[in-house]
C-alpha cells in the first residue's frame, strides 16, 4: 500500500503527516510506522508522525504517534502546522483541531500561512512543592501532556540528551515524562532544551516552550509575555486570562508517497 504524506517542522521539530480527512483511514498499525519512518537515516526522518482525522466537531482531529511508537497527548508543533496546513486547504484564518487532550485553536497571522499562533489552553501545576528527580529540582506542569521543567544556571549544547533519559525513565514516572532545562535570562527571554518521552532529544518542543514559561510565571520569575530560545529557533509564549497562547514560524519541506 502507497500513502501521500508530506513533512513539516517548526523550529527543527519535525513531523510527518498524513491526511485522511477526505479518505478512509487505512487499517495499518500507525505505532509500527512511526518507528519505521522516523528513523534518522534509515528511513524519513522525524520526530514523529501525525494523523489528520475527519472529525465533526473540528476542522480535523490530530493523532500523534512518537519516533518510538508510543501515542502522544499534545504538540504544540505539530498543531502550529496543522494549523496552518488546513488553513490553507480550507482558506481560513482560524482552526480548530481537536486532540486527545481536548480542542485546540490556531490562528493564522500571515498571509502565506506560516506564522501561527496556539491557544494551548489552561495549565496546571501539578504539585507546588518542587521535587528532586536525579539530582535535578523542578516543578510538574500539566498542559495536555505532563512536563518536568528544572531552571538552571549553566545550560550545555547536550544537557538534554545527557540527563533526559534517566529523568524520563525514573521511578517518579511510571508513563514517562517530558524533561525541560531551563535557562532564564530575563523576565522576558529564557533558553531552553528539550527531551520529549518518546522522540528524544528534539530541536524544539511547543509544549515544553509553554510548560517552561508557565511554571516560571506561577513562580514570579518569568512576566506574561516571554521569548523562547530553543537548539532550532525561537518561539514567543503569551499568559492571558489563564490560557496559553504559542506563536511560531512553521516551515514546509517535502511531500512525496511512501509503501507501507
Amino acid at each position: 500500500m502507497k500513502l501521500d504524506f508530506f513533512k513539516m517542522h517548526t523550529q527543527g521539530n519535525d513531523y510527518i503527516y498524513f491526511d485522511f480527512i477526505e479518505i478512509e483511514t487505512p487499517k495499518i498499525d500507525f505505532s509500527k510506522l512511526a518507528i519505521k519512518l522516523c528513523k534518522r537515516h534509515f528511513g524519513i526522518g522525524a520526530d514523529g508522525i501525525v494523523l489528520i482525522l475527519k472529525d465533526d466537531d473540528s476542522e480535523a482531529f490530530m493523532k500523534i504517534f512518537n519516533a518510538d511508537g508510543s501515542e502522544g497527548k499534545m504538540c504544540g508543533s505539530a498543531l502550529m502546522c496543522v494549523s496552518s496546513y488546513l488553513g490553507k486547504k480550507f482558506n481560513k484564518k482560524t482552526l480548530n483541531i481537536d486532540t486527545i487532550s481536548g480542542i485546540r485553536t490556531g490562528l493564522i497571522l500571515d498571509k502565506k500561512f506560516n506564522e501561527v499562533k496556539i491557544n494551548m489552553g489552561s495549565p496546571e501545576i501539578i504539585s507546588k512543592e518542587p521535587l528532586t528527580v536525579e539530582n535535578f529540582s523542578g516543578y510538574l506542569v500539566q498542559i495536555g501532556n505532563k512536563h518536568f521543567v528544572t531552571f538552571i544556571n549553566n545550560l550545555s549544547a547536550d544537557m538534554a540528551a545527557k540527563y533526559g533519559p534517566f529523568i524520563e525513565n525514573n521511578k517518579s514516572f511510571p508513563d514517562g515524562i517530558n524533561v525541560e532545562f531551563v535557562k532564564i535570562k530575563s523576565k522576558n527571554s529564557i533558553e531552553m532544551s528539550v527531551w520529549e518521552r518518546g522522540s528524544g532529544a528534539t530541536l524544539s518542543c511547543g509544549t515544553g516552550a509553554c510548560a517552561s514559561v508557565y511554571a516560571g510565571i506561577m513562580y514570579d520569575l518569568l512576566s506574561d509575555t516571554v521569548k523562547v530560545k530553543l537548539p532550532g529557533g525561537e518561539v514567543f509564549v503569551e499568559y492571558e486570562n489563564g490560557d496559553i497562547f504559542l506563536t511560531g514560524r512553521i516551515s514546509f519541506v517535502y511531500s512525496g508517497t511512501v509503501e507501507v
